[in-house]
């Protein structure tokens, strides 16, 4: 086939190198561009159909100059049109000369419109690295049929499902949750927006970079500080080495204080997904030291061979961990001594039924009714408690002081102080200035309709008395000793059918409680008030194997727990990815089916593990 060749100097993002030119090269079967630019040295791009399918039924070469790369989605849309094909059915497509670009552009959109029965084959290269033959076509074919066959192998050397008796479909669908998570990892580069008590108005923070996996390629397409804990503990087993550079990154990102933004907004592309409101970043809120997980868990897994290999890379992490650890625990303390506070919570709010405490992760769990300075979460004790018992074995692994972060850990883990200051005598709760008996009523403005909140009973301090995932931390971060009392009553009350457990999974707050699938506001419907959520029905899972494996009198009911739960979320979570084809962000409490963001292979990908037993 004939094409036409156009070469002009190539202005990538606007900006012009004299010594950066591209040619592109158009053929029945689709567009060859070569060229050579600054930043990607010399390379070759080819995007065409394969030999032996049909041919192009439109083609369209749309070239244009300073488009924003984060607007190029909404610039194609937007410059769409109806077009004829080549057996004269209209279609949209770009309007565009067929095989060149006028001079200066720097935005190239090839389309091709082919077939059902087509092949596309997109094959990019950098030229700079010799090779014996180009990767495309049958050969491509066969290079990936080795890399299945690589995958499927160290799949089941990592995760054994065979061994433990799932079937192929089964055994696809863990592969796919998997694949999902990791092949997510993405690099992102900007600066987050923060602001704090100590400053008047938001600043940009500084420029980071941050390599990290993220909650939901379509949806959630960034990084989130308690997310990524979850996201580790399943690509350690895959490989440590990615899991110490994502967490390195993450760690890069710390100020001098020691604090690490929670949600990374890096460049424009990320800005335009998120809410104006959840943009800047507080400096003063804190959000669940989720990255302790991973670190502890490899910690425990590491032969003294890993740990000499790796002994620089652990050591550097030590000192940053150490600085996250003593910001939390100057930053987020409460009024009583070994109590600590969510900060962020709004105290002057008449729109919502229970303020939220978004940095606490579990956004509109329901907390005391009114926020003040002398509330505590038992929620984020837990977490500091995990953190200053991960620190201790960290320091012990790499040979420097870590005597303070022991002592910390064992206060914190002490069950008596816990229950002194959480027990109610049937469940841990936070502590706080609470109402009984909030609602919301209709007001209006107008033609404009909204909700306020009305408290019909005085509030007092005194236990938050909400059943939910609050209560379980103590439990489900291993804290409690496996012969306390206080297990007992929570593992005998977990079955308890008209409270936190379902047949699909633990829910986020109990079927009986005065919060169950109430929306928080007029628009804001449920999110942590009912829902089965993985990442937490993990916890619990691997807090049940954890017991059921430690003498004492609550190791038989933590097995037959153990058993049951594990066998129920894994059922339902590959149904639903049977029904529908989604891994989904979280589960209804009553039908089991996936809702709110699909396909969300961040945490709920820890399906995984819990189908491998890899706690």
């Amino acid at each position: 086939s004939s094409g036409i060749n156009a070469e002009w100097p190539l202005r990538p993002g606007g900006v012009e190198h004299s010594q950066s030119k591209v040619l592109i090269s158009g053929t029945d079967s689709g567009y060859a561009i070569y060229g050579e630019t600054v930043e990607l040295g010399k390379f070759h791009m080819t995007v065409r159909t394969r030999h032996e399918t049909p041919d192009i039924l439109y083609s369209s070469l749309h070239c244009n100059t300073g488009v924003p790369l984060h607007l190029l989605s909404d610039y194609v849309k937007q410059n769409l049109k109806p077009v004829k094909t080549m057996v004269g059915q209209m279609i949209p497509g770009l309007e565009g000369e067929r095989y060149q670009c006028s001079e200066g552009s720097n935005i190239i959109i090839a389309q091709l419109t082919v077939p059902m029965n087509a092949v596309v084959e997109v094959v990019y290269e950098n030229m700079n690295i010799k090779r014996q033959f180009t990767i495309e076509g049958t050969k491509y074919d066969d290079l990936l049929e080795k890399y299945i066959k690589d995958f499927d192998t160290k799949f089941e050397d990592k995760f054994q499902l065979k061994k433990k008796g799932f079937n192929t479909n089964q055994i696809n669908f863990a592969k796919a949750a998997f694949s999902n998570l990791i092949g997510g990892i993405g690099f992102f580069h900007g600066k987050s927006v923060v602001t704090s008590s100590k400053r008047d108005k938001p600043v940009y923070y500084f420029p980071a970079s941050l390599y990290t996996a993220v909650p939901s390629r379509s949806f959630f397409p960034r990084g989130f500080l308690w997310d990524e804990g979850f996201h580790q503990l399943v690509i350690s087993k895959w490989d440590r080495s990615i899991s110490f550079e994502v967490i390195a990154h993450w760690l890069n990102l710390m100020n001098a204080d020691g604090w690490i933004p929670r949600e990374q907004i890096l460049g424009n592309e990320a800005l335009m997904r998120v809410p104006e409101e959840f943009v800047v970043q507080n400096a003063d809120y804190a959000n669940p030291p989720t990255m302790f997980l991973p670190i502890e868990n490899i910690l425990n897994s590491m032969e003294p061979d890993d740990i000499i290999e790796h002994h620089p890379t652990l050591k550097k992490m030590y000192h940053r961990l150490s600085l996250w650890f003593n910001w939390y625990n100057t930053t987020q303390v409460g009024e009583k001594p070994t109590t600590y506070r969510w900060r962020g919570r709004n105290d002057t709010t008449t729109r919502e039924l229970n303020p939220k405490t978004l940095t606490s992760g579990l956004d509109d769990y329901p907390r005391a009714t009114h926020p003040t300075p002398d509330e505590y979460h038992v929620d984020l004790r837990c977490w500091l408690a995990l953190a200053a018992r991960s620190l201790s074995t960290l320091g012990d692994v790499v040979g420097t002081q870590f005597d303070k972060f022991k002592e910390t850990a064992q206060l914190l883990s002490d069950n008596r102080l816990l229950s002194e200051l959480h027990w109610t005598g049937s469940y841990f709760a936070d502590y706080g200035l609470h109402s009984e008996n909030v609602g919301l009523r209709e007001i209006r403005f107008g033609d404009h309709v909204d909700k306020e909140r009305v408290v019909r009973k005085l509030p007092k301090r005194q236990f938050v008395p909400v059943q939910g995932y609050i209560n379980l931390f103590p439990f489900i971060l291993n804290i409690l000793e496996p012969d306390a009392p206080e297990l007992g009553v929570i593992l005998s009350s977990l079955r308890n059918t008209t409270n936190l457990w379902s047949k699909f999974g633990l829910c986020s707050v109990g079927k009986n409680d005065n919060y169950y699938l109430k929306y928080n506001t007029a628009h804001d419907a449920p999110y942590w008030r009912g829902p089965i959520w993985i990442n937490i029905n993990f916890l619990a899972i691997r807090a049940l194997h954890h017991y059921r494996r430690m003498p004492g009198p609550h190791q038989e009911l933590a097995g037959s727990l153990y058993t049951e739960l594990r066998g129920a979320v894994i059922q339902n979570v590959y149904r639903e990815y049977t029904r529908t084809g989604y891994i989904w962000e979280q589960y209804n409490c009553e039908t089991g089916r996936g809702q709110s963001v699909h396909p969300f292979t961040g945490w709920s990908s820890l399906v995984t593990l819990i189908m491998g037993e890899l706690y």
